[in-house]
């Protein structure tokens, strides 16, 4: 065998796995036909969240203003994308340091099975491992929609290729990446940014009060949001792009037939990145092509895992990350699992939300007795000094033993503080071991140890009610 572990992608999944591979002293390949990174690096996270870095002090010109602050912002576009790319450019060299100081052998070119053991690298090179780590990501799927692949409609991709700022943008797809492409345009200038959401509110697949803050939060950028309708078809003139609209399945008749735009972006969703591999050569087996694997990363064909959103369990590149390690401890004798419920999920508005774990509907389905602690932002000196009062900070607990089992927060650190959650569900935390811990004062931290407080009602920071 040429290598003991061959990884065909480099992004997060493939290069953290190469790491980790190496750490436990395997000799392994990484197999990139692209640019190390994937789509987290160079089209995805990374990029996204510099340009929502340039948007934040537009957004917060208004509160600088309540703090005495005289400062007005006007955009540089051209050095605000130069900017992005320079970051990408820098993180990915430092992927390529990361393997190189590894011994992690990287391998350009497109990889496709021709066996259990073997894979030919852009129809020249076969290269054989004991193990093969299939971790080649996702990409944009675009909707059967009539008229969709016109000029002036773009993918989730399209953002960071822009030249000029539209006037007026609809983004079709009301999660994570529609609401932070919303932000960015809307900051940046456009006049009109509205969001296209299928489902009955934004954000729908986390907790429905994260849901309610967003809506709200978009009214107040001046963003408009039409729910519970689909784009039906799309066609372009000289004077743009009009998309028409009907309502989604099971609503009632909307009152919005189209939307007129200047450019359209995509955002509904992704498909695995399966096309070309030869996975049905090795009989690995998948479902509507997303690989199936077991919760240790295995495929149907033992000395084959896959990884990342290949597998499609968790879209998100810090799942990515933990399952390329567990993927490559369990091929050398490791006995780990991958545990969805503890990878939080994060939309990177101004101000942020994020969620880990369980919240009231997935826990009541699942038949769990349980009670829920709310602590409103509005209470906090540290939101207050931040001029951020606005959000919340939500723990489900376990009735009978206190056992958190998840959490929800709105409002400025919840990407930071959803990860104090995530680290004590790991190990099994309880509500009264949150209220034992000392968070510092002022942060905004220690509205974690009121919300759980206030899960029988004793947040200290909070009036009762009927006292004023």
């Amino acid at each position: 065998m040429d290598y003991d572990i061959c990884i065909i992608g480099g992004g997060p999944a493939g290069y953290l796995a190469g790491i980790r591979a190496s750490q436990l002293g395997a000799k392994a390949a990484v197999v990139e036909m692209d640019e190390l990174g994937g789509v987290c690096t160079n089209r995805g996270c990374i990029p996204t969240k510099a340009l929502l870095e340039v948007s934040a002090p537009i957004l917060f010109q208004e509160k600088w203003t309540d703090m005495g602050l005289g400062i007005t912002c006007s955009l540089d576009l051209k050095a605000a994308m130069s900017r992005m790319n320079d970051i990408v450019t820098y993180i990915k060299s430092g992927i390529g340091a990361l393997l190189d100081s590894n011994r992690v052998e990287v391998i350009k070119g497109r990889a496709q099975f021709i066996d259990r053991y073997t894979i030919k690298i852009s129809g020249r090179q076969a290269v054989s491992a004991k193990f093969i780590l299939i971790a080649t990501g996702s990409i944009p799927s675009l909707p059967d929609i009539e008229g969709i692949r016109q000029e002036g409609i773009f993918s989730s991709d399209g953002i960071f290729t822009m030249h000029d700022v539209p006037e007026r943008v609809a983004i079709i797809g009301g999660g994570a990446i529609g609401i932070e492409y919303a932000t960015i345009l809307k900051s940046f200038g456009a006049k009109k940014v509205v969001i296209v959401e299928l489902m009955d509110r934004l954000l729908p697949l986390m907790d429905s009060d994260i849901s309610f803050y967003e809506k709200d939060l978009m009214g107040k950028l001046g963003i408009d949001v039409i729910l519970s309708h689909k784009v039906s078809s799309a066609s372009a003139s000289r004077k743009g792009i009009k998309l028409g609209l009907e309502p989604s399945s099971g609503t009632r008749a909307g009152n919005v037939t189209s939307v007129d735009v200047d450019r359209a972006f995509v955002v509904t969703g992704r498909k695995p990145n399966t096309a070309g591999l030869g996975l049905e050569a090795v009989g690995v087996s998948t479902t509507k092509d997303w690989v199936d694997v077991n919760r240790a990363m295995r495929t149907s064909v033992d000395n084959v895992y896959a990884a990342g959103d290949i597998n499609g369990i968790k879209l998100l590149a810090h799942a990515a990350f933990h399952q390329g390690m567990i993927a490559v401890e369990n091929m050398l004798g490791q006995n780990k699992v991958f545990e969805p419920l503890l990878v939080p999920s994060v939309v990177y508005s101004k101000p942020p939300v994020a969620q880990v774990g369980m919240d009231e509907k997935s826990a009541q389905k699942a038949g769990m007795e349980v009670r829920t602690g709310i602590f409103d932002l509005a209470n906090s000196p540290m939101a207050l000094v931040h001029g951020e009062p606005a959000g919340f900070i939500k723990i489900l607990s376990d009735k009978k033993y206190g056992l958190v089992l998840g959490a929800s927060i709105a409002g400025e650190s919840a990407y930071e503080l959803v990860s104090l959650f995530t680290a004590g569900m790991a190990g099994e935390i309880t509500i009264d071991e949150l209220r034992r811990a000392v968070f510092a004062h002022p942060s905004f931290s220690e509205g974690i140890a009121e919300s759980a407080w206030a899960a029988d009602r004793l947040s200290h920071h909070t009036l009762k009610k009927g006292t004023l």
